[in-house]
């Protein structure tokens, strides 16, 4: 097949990862792209056009902007060539930085890293051809990190002790599995995991409440020994950890404790 042309609008997360996922889904075929400011695009053509709303695309538009939805132009290749399930995960890292995502962090002014990255790439004067090549490393390496989360999920199933019976909003499971994968695809407010006598209790990123510490007396009550459980003066974590070397039963069964856990959101009204 011959090269195929594409155009993207000025380098930024989306553009980029734009780029990477439609070079992905071209496999063996070379493609030519350039970036450019968008009234350049305006008077330009090419097989595709990338994040922008402007110039002739023969073959077709990766474009979000003027709609009244949440999405990007990393999406919208992923969804038009079917890509895989890691890729779509990739395309929603993307959107998430695109649509000001990282203003739920509540850390005013800071900006998603991997976008600090490519910007500061840009600032220190980075040929466009080298800051593909490093995000490519970096975007090649994240397609296999989700690719491998994915092939854990079926595995985590057969894991779970406890699924609370409101809506899932607390989740018990056996094994030190990754936290962003299981609050991802299971999506419980409170997740709790346990191996052994280790044991800890997470709230979802999504959550200012409830205050975990507030949970410390009705713990104390069920518990022998409160005086090795951490719990964190934010108050999204507590956990407890055994003394190194030493082999301890568990200080409260895991679906005890996801049950006590379940009437705590229940008196809060969560």
């Amino acid at each position: 097949m011959s090269k195929l042309t594409a155009i993207a609008s000025p380098p930024d997360l989306d553009s980029i990862g734009s780029v990477y996922l439609l070079r992905r889904a071209l496999r063996g075929v070379e493609l030519e792209v350039k970036y450019l400011e968008h009234n350049e695009i305006e008077i330009k053509e090419a097989d595709y056009i990338l994040d922008s709303p402007h110039g002739k695309a023969r073959i077709k538009r990766f474009d979000h902007h003027g709609e009244k939805v949440y999405s990007c132009s990393a999406i919208k290749v992923v969804e038009s060539f079917s890509l895989g399930r890691a890729e779509k995960r990739l395309a929603e890292a993307i959107c998430w930085q695109d649509n000001a995502g990282w203003k739920s962090l509540q850390r005013e002014g800071m900006d998603n890293l991997l976008d600090l990255v490519l910007r500061s790439f840009i600032a220190a004067g980075k040929d466009i051809n080298e800051i593909e090549d490093i995000f490519k490393v970096i975007f090649d390496s994240m397609i296999i990190k989700f690719e491998q989360d994915y092939s854990l999920i079926e595995e985590i199933r057969g894991k779970i002790m406890y699924r609370g019976q409101d809506k899932g909003k607390v989740l018990v499971v056996s094994g030190d599995y990754p936290k962003d994968l299981i609050f991802r695809e299971f999506e419980p407010l409170l997740l709790v995991k346990a191996e052994g006598a280790y044991v800890s209790v997470t709230r979802s990123a999504s959550l200012n409440v409830p205050d975990l510490n507030s949970f410390k007396p009705i713990l104390e009550r069920n518990v022998r020994d409160i005086s090795r459980w951490f719990f964190h003066p934010i108050g999204f974590y507590f956990g407890y950890s055994p003394e190194p070397g030493k082999r301890e039963e568990r200080q409260i069964d895991p679906v005890v404790l996801g049950k006590l856990l379940e009437d705590f959101l229940k008196s809060l009204e969560i």
